[in-house]
């Protein structure tokens, strides 16, 4: 399972939970910005604990298409507070 987060053409961040099968679980509301939704996801990982992220967002960018940056499976690269760094 893992969290794909997205840049939405308004310029708000969007994110969805994808399962191992690549099926859409969930789809959470836009966030104002990338920390605000990183900070959400932070939140949900917690209780999902082997969920990864995959970051789809570009700064000051929109949508970017085939771009992605994946955060390890075990969430070893984002420290201790469980949120990645923006």
């Amino acid at each position: 399972m893992k969290f794909v987060i997205e840049s939405e053409a308004d310029g708000s961040v969007g994110f969805t939970v994808v399962g191992a099968d690549g099926q859409v679980l969930a789809t959470g509301t836009p966030c104002p910005d990338k920390g605000s939704a990183l900070a959400v996801v932070g939140e949900l990982m917690h209780g999902l604990g082997d969920a990864c992220v995959e970051d789809r967002t570009e700064a000051g960018a929109g949508p970017v298409a085939g771009t992605r940056t994946e955060i390890g499976d075990d969430m070893s690269d984002i420290g201790r507070s469980g949120i990645p760094p923006v």
